[in-house]
């Protein structure tokens, strides 16, 4: 790759953000209690935390279909002398991704890097205005090319025609609805097994729907099974809490308005089955939610707690 092509990649060199980017995917590990039970989970940690004494080991679910752990990357490869170190930066998505690179324990971010569906770029240390080079470097990175705030969306209901369902939580609820990425999300309360339909056409950007349990724990927080879309508009939808084993599109793949993407579930931090759907874009310092109506039989409608929606 060109000096001038790789620099038109590069967002900024020294970017002065308080906020830290949400990272969207994790390894899988697994351990062993003191019953002798596997444990799954995503955090290398979670046998310390579990209090148990086994090394936590990473691996890939193989059965009726292999479930790829797949996440943007960083690889570091030391110099020597004076060469610097040569970073590498991975996207194995197929949707953009903006890298975010900055010194451990600082706030700020040094670089922030676009790479296109599957593209690899090189970078080195020496380009960049470091105090030292011997701490180490953290990476995040956030779906899709930074964008402008889309304008509210009107959107089908993410179930099949005729079907009617309860909202149990809606904008900025109190149990989980906090923060940038959720303030516009909703809970659609349905049985488990319920269809979950496609509410715009795009691009599946990620699936995993390996996990197998859920509860309001802490521990589940970052276990809820879910597709995500990711549409022309730079905006992306995510359809979380899904069935175990129930996704039925595969990441890269086209979808279109209505398409079944998954089944309802009860995975990750839940108190029961339910329909996790939320809306966000990449607004190039955070992933934020977008607010939304719904279009139903009853007519056009910002979402409202325990009100019941008939999709058309």
């Amino acid at each position: 790759m060109g000096l001038k092509a790789l620099l038109s990649l590069i967002v900024t060199s020294h970017l002065l953000l308080l906020i830290s980017p949400n990272c969207l995917a994790t390894n899988l590990y697994r351990y062993q209690d003191e019953q002798g039970r596997w444990v799954f989970g995503d955090k290398q940690s979670l046998g310390n935390d579990l209090k148990l004494q086994q090394k936590a080991e990473a691996f890939e679910v193989i059965n009726k279909k292999t479930v790829s752990i797949i996440k943007p990357d960083l690889i570091i490869k030391q110099g020597a002398g004076n060469a610097g170190n040569t970073w590498y930066l991975s996207n194995p998505l197929p949707v953009t991704v903006q890298h975010w690179l900055r010194v451990k324990g600082e706030r700020t971010y040094f670089t922030s890097v676009l790479t296109r569906p599957f593209q690899s770029v090189t970078l080195n240390s020496n380009d960049f205005s470091l105090a030292s080079l011997d701490k180490s470097i953290e990476h995040f990175y956030l779906l899709g090319a930074p964008a402008a705030k889309p304008e509210n969306k009107r959107i089908p209901l993410p179930y099949s025609s005729g079907q009617t369902f309860k909202i149990s939580q809606g904008f900025k609820g109190e149990f989980s609805h906090s923060g940038r990425g959720n303030r516009y999300a909703v809970d659609i309360a349905m049985p488990i097994g319920t269809e979950i339909t496609a509410v715009k056409e795009g691009i599946v950007a990620d699936v995993q729907d390996h996990f197998t349990l859920g509860g309001a724990a802490q521990y589940f927080l970052n276990k809820a099974n879910h597709v995500t879309v990711m549409h022309d508009d730079e905006s992306y939808a995510i359809y979380a809490h899904i069935l175990h084993g129930s996704a039925v599109v595969k990441l890269g793949e086209r979808i279109m308005v209505g398409d079944v993407l998954a089944r309802v579930g009860n995975t990750g931090f839940s108190t029961g089955p339910h329909l996790h759907f939320v809306m966000r874009y990449n607004s190039g310092n955070g992933s934020y939610s977008i607010p939304f109506q719904f279009i139903a039989q009853e007519g056009v409608h910002t979402p409202i707690f325990n009100n019941r929606y008939t999709a058309q």
